[in-house]
């Protein structure tokens, strides 16, 4: 599935694939050491969310696994996106292309 972004104060349009990383958090890994990252990792999060490169953020932490809506123009640029946020260490991830539910128009 694609998605068209446009950017900010800009009428250039991103044509970029749509994708859901699917993050659990490494064994071992404290809600202490969870915690001391929130600020550092909401500001990167914001800052990607800026630029069109992820969208919804969503945490189970019954199961420790972080769900994030992304889009790029490959999967060599999601990862280096996801890669640059500071609780990326802290986890195993996966990335899903996603498609279009049926019955949705194709772009």
């Amino acid at each position: 599935m694609r998605r068209t972004l446009r950017a900010h104060g800009d009428q250039k349009e991103l044509n970029m694939e749509s994708y859901m990383v699917v993050a659990k958090f490494k064994e071992g890994i404290t809600q202490e050491e969870i915690r001391e990252m929130i600020p550092a990792e909401q500001a990167k999060a914001k800052e990607l969310e800026d630029k069109g490169a992820i969208g919804t953020i969503k945490i189970a932490m019954p199961k420790r696994t972080v769900f994030i809506e992304a889009f790029a123009d490959s999967e060599a640029e999601l990862a280096k996106n996801i890669e640059s946020l500071p609780m990326a260490k802290l986890w195993d991830w996966e990335i899903f292309v996603t498609t279009p539910p049926a019955g949705a128009p194709q772009k």
